[in-house]
C-alpha cells in the first residue's frame, strides 16, 4: 500500500498596497466554515459560569472592541447576518466555544507548551531576522488565514478554521507577532475580562508597521485593562527587519526588552524578575520550560551556528521537530504540537521579499512550504481545514511516512526553488524603479510557488 502523507504549509501575505485584496467575507465563511452550515446554532455557553457572568464578560469584551477595533465587532455582526443568527451569537461562540465532535480525554486536557524563538542578523548571515513558533493546543481543524481589510495592514497567520484571529502572523510591512502562554498568575479578571490574545495579535498586525509600534499598542491594551488570557499571562515575541522585542505581561502589568543580537528563546515561563514575582508556576513546570528552551538553544547555537557560522530557515524547521530532550518533561515538538510557523523577515525588502514557512499540522510529519508575501490566494483544502484534519488522522493512525531521505529532499527542493526566485526578484527590485518592477518580481515568486504546489500535490493524493 502506497503510503500517504499530507505535507504542506502556507504562508505569507500580500504587502499593503493597492493590489492587496481582502477575502469576500460571505463567500469565504459559507464555503469554508462548513461546521456552521447546520440549522442549529452551536453551543455558546461556558461550562463553569452562569448566564449573568457570561453576559458581563461579553459586554466588557464588546466595550473593549469598540474602543480598540470597532471593525472587528462589525465583522462579528456580519457573520451573524450571514448565518441568520441572532446578533451577538458569533462573538459568544468565539468567546465560550462550541462542541462539534466528541473530544477524547487527551483532547480535553492537552499540554499547552508552545515554544518560540528568534535569531538576529548576526546569526543569520546579516540578511534577515528569523522568528518561529511551535504551537501547542487541543486538536482542531486549522487553517491559514489572510486578510487585507481596507485601511489596515494586510496580514497572514494560522489559527482555527472558523475565525479570522491568528495565533501568530506576519503583516505586509514585515512585522511578526508571536504569543506563548506565560506563567499562571493570581488575578481572577485575567480569565474573565478583555480581549483574547488571538484578537490582540490581529490588532497588532493590522494597526502597526513596526515592532516598536506594536509593543506600544500592546502596552496600551494591557494598561487599559483590555487583555485576557485565561489564568495565565503571556509572552510575546514581536519583530521586524530592524528590531525584535520580548514582552511579558498579565492583566495588570507588562514588561518588555529589546533583543539586540544573538537569539531569544521562550517556552511558557517568565524570565523578567518584575513578572516572575507574580508567578504561580511550580518548580517542576519551571524546570521543564527551561529544559525546552535549552533544547532549542542547543540545536540552533551548538549544533548549527557554531558549526556552520549561520542559522537558516531549514535549521528552524529541524528545531521545530525536536521530540526528545535531556531529562524528563515535554519536548519542543510533542503530542499536542499542532502547528509550526517560521517567518523570515528580509532586511532589504521586508515588505515584499519576506516569507512565512507555515505548517498547519504536526511539524514532525509535515513539510514546510515557502510562500511569498505577494501571494493573495490560498488553496481551498487549506482554507477549509481538510488538509489539517487528515494530516492529524494519519498521525493518529501511525501510518508510514515518506522515507526520511525523500522527505528531506522534497522540503529542500521546495525551499531552494523559492529562494532562487527571491534572489532573482531582489535583482529586479534593486535595478529597476519602473512601476512594473514589483509585478515582474511578483511573477517570479508566484511561478515558483505554483511549481512548488504542483510538486507537493503529487505527494498529497
Amino acid at each position: 500500500m502506497k503510503c500517504k502523507i499530507f505535507l504542506f504549509a502556507a504562508a505569507a501575505m500580500a504587502a499593503v498596497s493597492a493590489g492587496a485584496k481582502d477575502v469576500d467575507l460571505q463567500t469565504h465563511v459559507r464555503k469554508y466554515w462548513t461546521v456552521y452550515n447546520e440549522k442549529t446554532v452551536p453551543r455558546t455557553g461556558g461550562k463553569n459560569s452562569d448566564v449573568e457572568s457570561r453576559n458581563a464578560r461579553i459586554e466588557y469584551l464588546e466595550a473593549m472592541m469598540r474602543r480598540f477595533a470597532p471593525h472587528l465587532l462589525d465583522e462579528c455582526l456580519e457573520i451573524d447576518r450571514i448565518f441568520n443568527w441572532k446578533a451577538g451569537t458569533y462573538l459568544k461562540i468565539f468567546t465560550f466555544g462550541h462542541q462539534t465532535t466528541a473530544a477524547t480525554p487527551a483532547e480535553k486536557n492537552p499540554a499547552h507548551e508552545c515554544t518560540s524563538w528568534a535569531a538576529m542578523p548576526d546569526l543569520t548571515g546579516g540578511k534577515s531576522v528569523i522568528m518561529h513558533k511551535n504551537r501547542d493546543s487541543s486538536r482542531k481543524n486549522l487553517t491559514v488565514m489572510r486578510r487585507a481589510v481596507p485601511g489596515k495592514n494586510s496580514w497572514i497567520g494560522s489559527g482555527s478554521v472558523t475565525s479570522f484571529y491568528p495565533s501568530q502572523g506576519m503583516n505586509g510591512k514585515g512585522l511578526v507577532v508571536i504569543m506563548n502562554s506565560g506563567d499562571p498568575v493570581p488575578f481572577a479578571n485575567n480569565s474573565q475580562l478583555g480581549m483574547p490574545t488571538v484578537m490582540i495579535c490581529r490588532l497588532l498586525l493590522e494597526d502597526c508597521a513596526t515592532a516598536a509600534e506594536a509593543v506600544q499598542l500592546l502596552v496600551k491594551i494591557v494598561n487599559n485593562k483590555a487583555y485576557s488570557h485565561g489564568k495565565s499571562g503571556s509572552i510575546w515575541l514581536i519583530g521586524d527587519a530592524n528590531n525584535v522585542y520580548v514582552a511579558e505581561n498579565h492583566a495588570r502589568q507588562i514588561k518588555f526588552q529589546e533583543v539586540k543580537s544573538g537569539f531569544a528563546i521562550r517556552a511558557n515561563a517568565f524570565h523578567f524578575p518584575e513578572m516572575q514575582k507574580y508567578s504561580l508556576l511550580s518548580g517542576k513546570s519551571f524546570t521543564n520550560q527551561r529544559r525546552r528552551e535549552f533544547t532549542v538553544r542547543d540545536h540552533l547555537v551548538n549544533k548549527q551556528w557554531r558549526q556552520n557560522g549561520i542559522v537558516t530557515a531549514a535549521d528552524f524547521a529541524a528545531a521545530s521537530r525536536l521530540d526528545k530532550m535531556d531529562g524528563t518533561g515535554y519536548p519542543p515538538c510533542g503530542n499536542s504540537t499542532i502547528a509550526g510557523s517560521t517567518f523570515v523577515i528580509d532586511k532589504e525588502f521586508p515588505d515584499f521579499l519576506s516569507t512565512a514557512y507555515m505548517v498547519v499540522a504536526y511539524p514532525g510529519t509535515s513539510c514546510y512550504l515557502p510562500v511569498p508575501q505577494c501571494v493573495q490566494e490560498l488553496p481551498g483544502a487549506i482554507l477549509n481545514g481538510s488538509v489539517s484534519k487528515y494530516s492529524f488522522e494519519l498521525k493518529d493512525k501511525k501510518l508510514p511516512l515518506l522515507p526520511p531521505e525523500k522527505f528531506a529532499a522534497l522540503e529542500k527542493r521546495l525551499r531552494d526553488r523559492h529562494c532562487a526566485a527571491v534572489e532573482k526578484a531582489r535583482l529586479i527590485l534593486r535595478q529597476s524603479a519602473a512601476p512594473d518592477a514589483r509585478s515582474q518580481a511578483a511573477k517570479l515568486l508566484n511561478d515558483a510557488f505554483a511549481a512548488n504546489c504542483r510538486e507537493l500535490l503529487t505527494v498529497i493524493k
